[in-house]
């Protein structure tokens, strides 16, 4: 049984659809790299997988079940929606390009918000989690520091630990070092790679092709709203008779 799956998903934005209908599901334990060129609608299907952006038409089915929300009159999710998606959200971690952590609160703070607020951990318990997760990648001695103390790539790192300590069954990452300094990408790249040989479900959107190719079990490419390949890394860098992939990785190296 798949761990989530999507069923016809996609999205319009007045009379462009970004994402054409797709389908597409993952197992427990495997990391789907999605890649492809600028304007693509990667970001914006792994945007609706958490819900972010709301799909024009289709079915996400998280753990054999359906989720389900209501919209207003704006198109916009109900009150109501967004407290039960709070639940949803939890299991489906979401790592974004801009860290997007609160600038105001400390390292530690940031990390058990979640867990105290939509989990209802006690502060006693989410905080021993924290700080075991933060032991685990070498930024427990920056708990009481804020984010703009911190590199841009140790920032990315409290992201992923924040999404880690919500336990979710999914962990969705979009573009997570795009933002980085050349020098800081590896350390994101690594504490990735680690999060994967740990066994941990992840939909990767990217531009790092060695992450791609050598940490995925399977790789989407995506043109014009819609996956037009599919595989395991060898069958996608591999291949020679697909021109659309041609195309795109002579751009990489052009």
């Amino acid at each position: 049984m798949p761990v989530l799956e999507l069923v016809n998903l996609s999205k319009t934005f007045g009379t462009k659809t970004v994402v054409q209908p797709t389908n597409f599901s993952i197992q427990k334990g495997e990391v789907v790299s999605v890649i492809g060129p600028s304007g693509a609608g990667k970001s914006s299907l792994l945007r609706m997988i958490n819900l972010l952006e709301i799909p024009s038409s289709g079915q996400i089915i998280l753990d054999d079940k359906p989720v389900s929300y209501a919209l207003n009159r704006a198109h916009q999710l109900t009150f109501l929606s967004k407290f039960r998606l709070s639940k949803f959200r939890s299991k489906v971690g979401m790592v974004f390009q801009h860290f997007n952590l609160w600038e105001h609160k400390t390292v530690l703070d940031n990390i058990i918000e979640g867990p105290i607020k939509v989990n209802k951990k006690s502060k006693r318990e989410a905080t021993r989690h924290a700080e075991e997760l933060l032991a685990r990648v070498g930024l427990l001695e920056k708990k009481n520091d804020y984010p703009g103390m911190l590199s841009g790539g140790q920032q990315q790192r409290v992201a992923i630990t924040r999404a880690l300590a919500m336990e979710p069954s999914v962990l969705l990452f979009d573009e997570p070092t795009s933002s980085l300094d050349p020098e800081l990408v590896g350390e994101v790249l690594q504490m990735m790679t680690k999060l994967a040989e740990d066994g941990m479900t992840m939909i990767v959107v990217t531009h790092e092709m060695r992450f791609a190719r050598q940490v995925s079990d399977r790789v989407l490419y995506m043109e014009e709203g819609r996956i037009v390949a599919e595989g395991t890394p060898e069958v996608i860098f591999e291949s020679r008779d697909n021109p659309r992939l041609t195309r795109f990785f002579s751009s990489l190296h052009g």
